[in-house]
């Protein structure tokens, strides 16, 4: 039986693969909304959460792993925070201007004349390579006719909140909290406990306002699987995977799905169940060679309304045939052009020794 330290292992585990069926299974939960405005079946199966919710929840318990193990490996702090800053902003700022620039201009209602020197277009693109304030938002004219009127790019409301957790791990990391068991448990406990809290009772401060707010087709917050991944990672050899205890799970839920014990077993069965895939042997063989997931997440969406918008006769099923290859060819050249070169370049500059810097750990979920 393996342990979770042995599949955390670089080129040991199915986290790639993983990252890439979550961001897929995004897509496929949006194109109900954004298509045909109806229930997707994820949601009427369990009656709790999405395709997208669980995609995002799996970026998030794996990014508290990969991002706590990054912290321990680094003996620079500084090396720590640039990492995490080039894995998300140089992408997220190449696609915000991507479709400030290009999609509105080619997709808005509204003259050239009038988009370019609107007030909102320039405070979305600021919000938006920032990732700071109201991100994602409407442009002017963009998608007005859509089933989703004038939702531009929907996912990015995660990305502000994965880097409010990466701020978690660096605190914790700088007072020498991560590898500890013990103190881990105690902190992540803590962390825990302030923000159901402030999840209750949220806070009036706007920065802090996405961090604990429930999305819709969500029935939890992704912020605690980012803290389970902290604990899972100092637990790490303590975590055996095998089939038959996430099978038992997924069989029990089922079981029970119409029940109360049903929300009691989602949570563990999912978490777990992705665990032992990421371990699993059968799945090394279809591994991606490339990381492609953070690029689809950032321009899925967007895609995928400009299709709508095209075609809006189509049903989701059709609009997905259409909007999958276009988004993977954005984050191929998203991945070659633009994420891997930045952290390639750092890589090299940092740490000579190393022919080349591994894939990053992590890319952010919905």
């Amino acid at each position: 039986m393996k342990t979770l330290s042995d599949t955390l292992q670089r080129g040991n585990n199915n986290f790639d693969l993983i990252r890439l069926v979550a961001a897929l299974a995004v897509m496929l939960g949006h194109s109900y909304g954004v298509q045909a405005g109806q229930m997707e079946s994820m949601l009427m199966f369990t009656h709790r959460e999405s395709f997208g919710s669980f995609a995002v929840y799996g970026f998030f318990m794996i990014s508290g792993m990969l991002v706590s193990a990054s912290f321990a490996h680094h003996a620079s702090t500084f090396r720590f925070v640039a990492l995490r800053a080039l894995r998300i902003w140089p992408g997220a700022i190449v696609c915000a201007l991507f479709i400030a620039l290009v999609v509105g201009p080619l997709f808005s209602r509204v003259s050239l004349d009038t988009y370019l020197t609107s007030e909102t277009t320039w405070r979305w693109v600021i919000h938006n390579t920032s990732l700071m304030g109201h991100v994602g938002g409407p442009l002017p004219g963009l998608f007005e006719a859509n089933h989703l009127r004038s939702l531009v790019n929907a996912t990015v409301w995660t990305l502000p909140v994965e880097l409010k957790c990466y701020v978690i791990v660096l605190l914790v990391g700088l007072a020498g909290v991560i590898g500890s068991k013990p103190r881990t448990l105690i902190c992540v406990v803590i962390a825990g406990g302030i923000f159901a809290l402030f999840a209750n009772h949220p806070p009036s401060y706007a920065p802090l306002g996405d961090f604990f707010t429930l999305q819709i087709a969500y029935s939890f917050y992704p912020v605690p699987f980012f803290l389970l991944g902290m604990l899972l990672y100092a637990f790490r050899n303590h975590v055996r995977l095998s089939w038959l205890p996430a099978l038992v799970l997924a069989v029990a839920y089922v079981l029970t799905r119409f029940s109360f014990v049903s929300t009691l077993l989602l949570y563990p069965a999912f978490a777990y169940g992705l665990l032992w895939l990421a371990s699993a042997d059968f799945l090394k063989k279809i591994r991606p060679k490339h990381d492609y997931s953070y690029g689809i997440y950032l321009y899925g969406f967007v895609v995928q309304q400009i299709v709508a918008s095209v075609s809006p006769s189509w049903n989701n099923y059709e609009a997905l045939l259409v909007a999958v290859p276009i988004t993977v060819v954005l984050a191929a050249f998203s991945w070659h052009c633009v994420e891997h070169p930045c952290l390639s370049r750092y890589g090299h500059r940092k740490a000579a020794k190393l022919s080349a810097v591994p894939a990053p750990d992590v890319a952010p979920g919905a």
